[in-house]
């Protein structure tokens, strides 16, 4: 890093541009040259100096990072990653406790086969980060692939930056009413993978529209009806924390045999509680089903990929229950069984649509 030294000590309120840093008096083709040896930090701290700093630091080429916006309890970061190069990441890290002598003085942490490169910033409060955000997204061209959002007001933000978003998590209560829960589902465009945790509405809300996203992940999901899941076109359903009944559950099983709906569904999981035992649920959510029991694995997989990043490992259990629709797809279910002290018995339903090798 040639100029870690500079940059660590840069105070960018008080001083003109030339003072504070002389070598943006150089020629365009001899900055050039030099901001290409820079590391990716330094180009972002170069590019904070002036509005021509940030456009020379715009000319230099550069794959297109995965850029990473959190906004969660466990403090604020930016991280960028090279799709090509997983083992390699950068983290801008703001932090309200450190010492100002801190700031803003890169440092390199291995960590097994990852190296992290760290760039700590004083936390001022959530503007900041948002416009650090747009100017790194700017500078690089490269979009937010992941946003974990922990304020509410975040998510018009991401909306009107980028309303087509790979990935998007939102965190316990963050969402506090309706308008901005289907506001959030119907601005949202392209996101593979959706993951909210519980909404503080009342408890006799229920959604019935389609979520749109290929993967859903939903906490505390009493609200989640099946009208939403059955007209939707999720290929992932994960709901914790759901009222659903083993008749509910039979009753997806059913139309997906069908054939008319859920057609590009791969994985479901359902966590709920039933007033059943155990063995009168099982019964339930098999009720008029055509199946048959397969004690081994004759080929299902084992993984449902989520997207590029992430592939979810399913368990190998057997035996499983095996539904086959006119397309030939086989839907494998498989549940497990938890009795809590209040006599409640939690139900965990998973289903998982494969097709045998040719």
């Amino acid at each position: 890093m040639v100029f870690s030294n500079r940059f660590g000590h840069l105070d960018i309120q008080r001083k003109s541009t030339k003072s504070r840093f002389p070598l943006l008096k150089l020629p365009k083709i001899v900055l050039l040259e030099c901001i290409e040896n820079l590391d990716v930090l330094e180009i972002i701290l170069f590019s904070l100096l002036s509005k021509r700093a940030k456009s020379m630091a715009k000319r230099i080429r550069s794959n297109l990072f995965y850029i990473h916006f959190s906004s969660s309890d466990e403090g604020p970061q930016i991280w960028l990653k090279l799709p090509d190069a997983p083992g390699l990441k950068w983290i801008i890290d703001y932090d309200k406790e450190k010492e100002s002598s801190v700031y803003p003085g890169p440092h390199t942490s291995f960590r097994g086969p990852q190296t992290v490169h760290f760039l700590y910033l004083k936390d001022n409060g959530i503007e900041d980060l948002k416009q650090m955000a747009e100017h790194i997204c700017e500078v690089f061209r490269s979009p937010i692939y992941d946003v974990r959002i922990s304020e509410e007001s975040l998510i018009e933000w991401i909306i009107n930056l980028q309303p087509t978003i790979p990935r998007a998590f939102i965190s316990k209560g963050v969402i506090t009413s309706v308008e901005t829960l289907d506001g959030t589902f119907k601005n949202l465009k392209g996101t593979g993978y959706f993951d909210l945790e519980a909404i503080a509405i009342d408890e006799n809300f229920q959604y019935t529209e389609p979520i749109p996203f290929r993967c859903i992940s939903v906490w505390d999901s009493f609200w989640l009806t099946l009208p939403s899941v059955l007209n939707g076109t999720n290929s992932v359903i994960l709901s914790y924390g759901s009222k659903w009944t083993p008749t509910d559950i039979n009753t997806i099983l059913k139309e997906w045999q069908m054939g008319s709906k859920l057609q590009n569904l791969e994985f479901m999981e359902i966590e709920t509680f039933a007033l059943l035992n155990a063995r009168k649920a099982s019964v339930e959510v098999l009720r008029d089903l055509d199946w048959t029991k397969s004690a081994e694995n004759d080929g299902r997989p084992m993984e449902v990929k989520i997207d590029d990043e992430w592939t979810l490992t399913l368990p190998d259990a057997e035996p499983v229950c095996n539904l086959i629709r006119n397309d030939g797809m086989i839907g494998s279910i498989f549940e497990s069984f938890e009795l809590h002290a209040d006599r409640k018995l939690e139900l965990c339903f998973c289903f998982q649509v494969w097709n045998k090798p040719n």
